[in-house]
């Protein structure tokens, strides 16, 4: 693993694979184990059962890149932030504000130096 995948908090693809396969062997093993206790009635319990669970691990997959900035060929038929690109203006902005002190309409003159740091005295 790199730096700038550390820093990004990048999952590895091993973990996600293995969390996969975990579910995977749940949904495999499921209607033997609900057999047991519910009968027939395990049937429509497994789809159920199933419909949870390859959802919740669709939507942990979409969680490692909320945004969709993987790179894909066909840009047309997808709408996504590209982060990057945003950073980069934000930035942008804060490269022109030293250089619009060189440019001010009145002349700048340090501030009056008090004598006393309590304040002014009567």
């Amino acid at each position: 693993m790199t730096v700038p995948d550390e820093l990004a908090a990048r999952m590895p693809l091993a973990y996600v694979h293995f969390t996969h396969c975990l579910v995977d062997i749940l949904l495999l093993l499921a209607p033997f184990g609900l057999y047991a206790n519910l009968g027939w009635f395990a049937i429509p319990m497994t789809g159920l059962f199933t419909l949870f669970y390859r959802g919740l691990l669709e939507l942990s997959k979409s969680f490692l890149d909320p945004f969709g900035n993987r790179r894909v060929s066909f840009t047309g038929l997808s709408a996504d932030i590209n982060v990057d690109c945003l950073i980069g203006e934000s930035n942008a902005g804060s490269l022109v504000w030293p250089q619009g002190a060189k440019r001010l309409p009145f002349p700048c003159s340090p501030l009056p130096h008090a004598d006393h740091a309590d304040g002014p005295t009567a």
